[in-house]
């Protein structure tokens, strides 16, 4: 333990506990965006442009939130601040020529960065110079920037630049300074370490150079020093910090529009938006003028049914290196995965068992040499400003699926978030509004970023009409609602059920998988039936010490996944001990290499194709169907038993209520998900390549489905990401010859010019052998979808249309589910 921790400080910590309570909001913590809105060209950069050299106009609206990602000299009494050159620091000029201009990143709503110079050269992570705190011991943060030390010990290193002049607690000021000079002494003891910290120009974002900026009065503003909370102070004496109680004119400062700022690092949109903007009904779009029985008010779109852009948090938060967004910006939430996976990656399980084995490169930003690519699965390829190329495209719904699995969590050395499942997702739905937060601030203050988390259809519609892209949060855990079981005994009750249904949705989630991957208190799993030692393996063994039972099976109907139009338990029987122990060996046979070819005759293994889970929904199961559908949330029947899923579509199918099968054969048999069409449900499919994707899409959208349940002559098809559940995103077959025949592209409704997307100093493209490595990438692999299918015109059409009609089919879908419930 630091010596510095065992001083007493109570004092200190009182009063310093005090002077944060005056500082202004800090209730989000993440990411960052592109300065001056989206990117307008086609081939941008690799960070983002200075300010053009004309002084911009000043904001219309002079709220704290209104100066993210623009640039401003700041002054206070006729004095500016001026960023001296190398370590000197910054000082005060009476000169407006020479004055410094302020690139203001925001960390979160109202808080910002003070972005004096950033240059990178390709190669290179960059230089940064910032308006902070110094750190030069190290003493006070984490390798993340974030703020670990005493906020009591902070504040008494900088007793020497504190004003607390008839402060009415001064005689403070007398104890700061004796203690900054005693810690001299214990420096020395230390090794002659300077662990005084001092206010000027420090090099790495961190806390400590976060300041809060709130109005003071005559369109006026101070800032606050986020750790501190102490006032930026510009007086004859220099910049000091001041307390908040003595808040005067010399700590009230003017924010004037400037040019030629220095900018901050961000991966780029490369898209070239024209002045209409992204189509948002059906009637903007040319292919669809003339179609009969659209109306005007149709949504053109699509949606992503089923998402995780929140699982960099879940089986205990180190699975995934990555994040969706940061406070500090592109290159700490894309650094590097040796933070998580160790030397070469070598301790990324996950990464080692299921995608390329052995050591890779993990370095990300600036030049992501390995990943992002497609099939790495621990590597996060959903960060912000990709989804929001996707939107461009015409992304209206995200769905995404707060995901968790508790015995995982367990059994994974790598972790640090709690393994509780209940703790986990609400973890995770409180990120994904720090995330809305984030976007907010870096678009203009709250309810101004594109990315809004809905509750209702009508909700879902106004935020699309507004041109933004609504993001409904659903939960995808093996243990949903902490409702296992254990032989058989449950370890929930209806009373608890109610209980946590209730938190969910006053955490905003609207959508619900009863069941996944393993058994629990609410019904059976469906069966992981992939091949090879992987993640079926895994489950299988999961399952096992979940519920202290292996899956029991029996045959499945006609044994060819087909009929389904009755109840499974009336048609399903289970086999005696002797046969289950036959099933069993025969399904982790197929899990482990195939028999050599010569001795193929003599393998004992019959395949588990025709292999169902006897279990179907429980008491407790009923009883969560009957509960979500009096709050209106969406049933998700993937991953559930053919048994249990035929049960939910009798429940459901008897009120007109709805359900959803939002990633393709995890929703049973074809049998089954037609059924869900065919009851006015959502049926989606995985994201593909070319003429796969484009079968896909016409079969779902041409799922038989009556009139009343179609967009004009369309049913609508969504597609599927699964983006960070451990699962592949598509690969593409196009060679780096392909490239010019693609790019630049334009979006389907005519109004976006793609190039390669741009992260750093890499230029993502379909073709250079990552597939869909980031989900900035959809837009390409629609494109190329579309070009290179090698279907018939008229299907690719129809594949297309179906797509971008999935979005208004999810809302009338959603409108029937909410008419169901009155």
């Amino acid at each position: 333990m630091s010596m510095k921790k065992t001083l007493p400080l109570a004092v200190f910590t009182a009063f310093a506990t005090l002077l944060s309570a005056c500082g202004g909001d800090s209730s989000s913590t993440a990411p960052a965006p592109e300065p001056n809105g989206p990117s307008t060209s086609s081939q941008p950069p690799a960070a983002p442009p200075p300010t053009p050299n004309t002084p911009p106009q000043a904001p219309q609206s002079r709220d704290r939130y209104s100066f993210a990602n623009g640039c401003y000299t700041l002054s206070s009494e006729g004095l500016f601040l001026q960023n001296t050159a190398g370590e000197a620091g910054f000082q005060l000029t009476d000169n407006v020529s020479e004055a410094s201009a302020f690139y203001m990143k925001p960390t979160a709503l109202g808080s910002y960065l003070l972005v004096a110079d950033y240059q990178r050269d390709p190669g290179s992570a960059g230089v940064i110079e910032l308006l902070g705190i110094s750190d030069p011991a190290g003493e006070f943060l984490d390798q993340g920037g974030n703020f670990v030390g005493e906020v009591s010990y902070l504040v008494s290193g900088l007793g020497d630049t504190l004003n607390l002049v008839l402060d009415p607690i001064a005689p403070l000021g007398g104890l700061l300074r004796e203690l900054g000079e005693s810690l001299d002494g214990l420096g020395g003891n230390l090794g002659d370490i300077n662990v005084q910290p001092s206010l000027g120009k420090v090099t790495k974002a961190s806390d400590l150079a976060v300041w809060n900026l709130n109005p003071s009065d005559d369109e006026r503003f101070t800032l606050t020093s986020q750790v501190t909370g102490l006032l930026l102070t510009a007086n004859d004496d220099g910049l000091t910090l001041t307390s908040p109680s003595l808040e005067s004119d010399n700590n009230r400062f003017t924010l004037t529009p400037a040019a030629q700022c220095a900018s901050y690092p961000e991966a780029m949109l490369s898209a070239q938006v024209n002045e209409q903007g992204p189509a948002i009904y059906l009637k903007e779009v040319q292919r669809f003028r003339n179609v009969p029985g659209l109306d005007n008010d149709d949504i053109f779109g699509y949606v992503d049914a089923h998402s995780h852009i929140s699982a960099y948090e879940f089986i205990g938060g180190r699975i995934n290196y990555g994040d969706p967004f940061h406070k500090f910006g592109v290159d700490h939430a894309l650094h590097d995965c040796a933070e998580n996976h160790g030397p070469e990656g070598l301790t990324g399980l996950i990464e080692q068992v299921t995608s390329t084995p052995g050591p890779h490169a993990t370095r990300g930003w600036p030049d992501f040499p390995y990943w992002p690519r497609n099939n790495s699965l621990q590597h996060h390829q959903s960060y912000y400003k990709w989804i929001e190329r996707a939107h461009l495209s015409g992304l209206k719904i995200l769905v995404n699926h707060l995901v968790h699995n508790e015995i995982l969590c367990q059994i994974n050395p790598q972790k640090q978030n709690d393994c509780d499942t209940m703790a986990a997702i609400e973890m995770q739905a409180e990120q994904m509004h720090r995330m809305q937060d984030y976007i907010d601030a870096q678009s203009g203050g709250p309810g101004e970023g594109w990315f809004r988390i809905v509750t209702d259809p009508s909700q879902a519609r106004d935020v699309i009409a507004d041109g933004k892209m609504a993001v409904i949060l659903g939960v995808e855990a093996s243990k949903a609602l902490n409702c296992g079981e254990f032989l058989d005994v449950a370890e929930c009750n209806r009373e608890e059920i109610v209980e946590r249904l209730d938190r969910l949705y006053a955490m905003d989630v609207r959508s619900l998988f009863p069941v996944h991957k393993f058994d629990n208190a609410f019904g059976g799993h469906l069966p992981d039936l992939s091949d090879g030692i992987g993640i079926g393996a895994v489950l299988y063994g999961g399952n096992l010490l979940e519920t202290g039972h292996t899956v029991e099976f029996e045959e499945c109907p006609e044994h060819d996944h087909g009929d389904t139009s009755g109840p499974l338990a009336d048609t399903l029987q289970p086999f005696g001990i002797f046969d289950q122990l036959l099933f069993q060996i025969d399904y982790v046979g197929e899990r482990f290499p195939a028999t050599p070819e010569e001795l193929a005759e003599y393998d004992p293994r019959r395949g588990t194709d025709h292999l169902c889970n006897t279990r179907g929904l429980t008491d407790l199961g009923f009883f969560l169907i009957q509960e979500l559908t009096k709050r209106g949330m969406m049933i998700e029947t993937d991953h559930i038993s053919r048994k249990a899923a035929s049960q939910i579509l009798a429940l459901t199918g008897e009120r007109g209520y709805p359900v959803i099968n939002s990633h393709g054969g995890w929703g049973g048999t074809e049998d089954l998900r037609d059924q869900v069409a065919a009851q006015g449900g959502i049926s989606a499919s995985f994201g593909s390549v070319r003429g796969d994707w484009v079968d896909q899409l016409t079969r779902d959208g041409n799922r038989p489905r009556a009139d009343e349940f179609k967009v004009g002559p369309f049913g609508g098809a969504p597609f599927a990401s699964d983006v960070n559940g451990i699962a592949n995103l598509a690969s593409n077959p196009g060679t780096p010859e392909q490239e010019a025949s693609l790019y630049p592209f334009t979006s389907v409704d005519g109004r976006v010019v793609f190039d390669k997307q741009l992260t750093g100093d890499h230029a993502f493209s379909l073709y250079e052998g990552r597939g869909v490595a980031h989900y900035g990438l959809y837009p390409d692999q629609i494109a190329d979808m579309i070009a290179n299918s090698e279907r018939p015109e008229e299907q690719v059409n129809d594949a297309v249309n179906q797509l971008f009609t999935s979005a208004e089919a999810y809302i009338r879908m959603w409108e029937r589910l909410e008419a169901a419930v009155q």
